[in-house]
């Protein structure tokens, strides 16, 4: 679907959801998009990126979906939406595969916008990249109180039951925010150079994207220190059951040797012949005990 935004008679915005290879070459031929940038366009997992070929400058950002993010799904396509942005002197194309609620209030803001400028259309570029950003802040602060429940299940040892595979699935969808932010920040770094004289559009910009970034990195880390934590108590808890394991295992052996002896069907065994035989058997077995106790104890086994 082709829709126009803004349409003056020096400047154009019109946007394309999920449009079909012909109508992205209609609008490529008419602005002189060159055709590597429309094959980047039509892949759906490709990664952010700018890059100017002529006049036409190209970018690719991806915002994160709320919508696929309930499905459960943790893979880059699965959280993220592709935004393609094409824009020259007179025109912005914005390319989409779903409408998305950020893309919707922006355009119901433009419309119907008059005399644009070179200013306006970083303006609106810059509020664009901003959306885009901005649409990471409640998944980060979700996977911060995610974390923070799963913290809380380890150190406090509530009842509940932690997943490993919920942890595992934070961690993957914590690396997909980082991943993102990340390639955000260079996209903007090149964007800077290019358009240089119209800086200050993007410094708010930045500065919200180091924000984003660095909740990100903090996530990641704290993600994969906790899923390490866990892995290395669960370990521990291992280890606490086989030393018990082993302690019973000690303590029966020497008896199960002495009863196993004292079972023997042979016709001659002296000892069976004794009257306190039995009782002293059993005192035997009992002092052997109390001494592998006190040896184990004296170790520190116990403590």
């Amino acid at each position: 679907m082709i829709t126009t935004v803004i349409e003056q008679p020096r400047f154009k915005w019109i946007d394309l959801v999920y449009p079909s290879p012909a109508e992205l070459q209609q609008v490529a031929d008419l602005y002189g998009i060159h055709r590597t940038s429309i094959q980047d366009c039509l892949q759906p997992d490709h990664l952010p990126k700018f890059e100017k070929i002529g006049e036409v400058a190209f970018l690719i950002a991806r915002a994160y979906d709320e919508k696929e993010a309930e499905a459960g799904i943790n893979s880059i396509r699965g959280l993220t939406r592709k935004l393609a942005i094409f824009w020259g002197m007179n025109f912005l194309i914005t390319v989409h595969r779903v409408d998305q609620p950020y893309l919707t209030t922006l355009k119901e803001k433009w419309q119907g916008a008059q005399e644009m400028s070179e200013k306006k259309i970083f303006h609106l570029l810059s509020e664009l990249l901003q959306a885009v950003i901005e649409s990471y802040e409640k998944p980060l602060a979700a996977a911060e109180l995610m974390l923070e429940e799963f913290e809380n299940k380890i150190f406090l040892r509530k009842k509940s039951v932690l997943s490993f595979q919920a942890l595992y699935i934070l961690r993957r969808k914590a690396s997909v925010y980082q991943r993102m932010i990340h390639l955000l920040k260079d996209v903007l770094l090149k964007l800077d150079i290019a358009v240089e004289h119209l800086t200050p559009f993007f410094q708010s910009l930045r500065e919200d994207t180091e924000r984003m970034q660095f909740v990100a990195d903090q996530l990641s880390d704290n993600v994969n220190h906790l899923l390490t934590l866990h892995l290395s108590l669960q370990s521990q808890k291992t280890n606490e059951i086989m030393r018990v394991l082993t302690v019973f295992s000690v303590f029966f052996m020497p008896i199960t040797f002495i009863v196993g002896v004292y079972g023997m069907n042979f016709q001659w065994m002296p000892e069976l012949e004794l009257w306190y035989g039995y009782p002293a058997v059993w005192l035997f077995m009992i002092g052997v005990t109390v001494g592998l106790y006190g040896w184990f104890r004296s170790r520190g086994f116990f403590k």
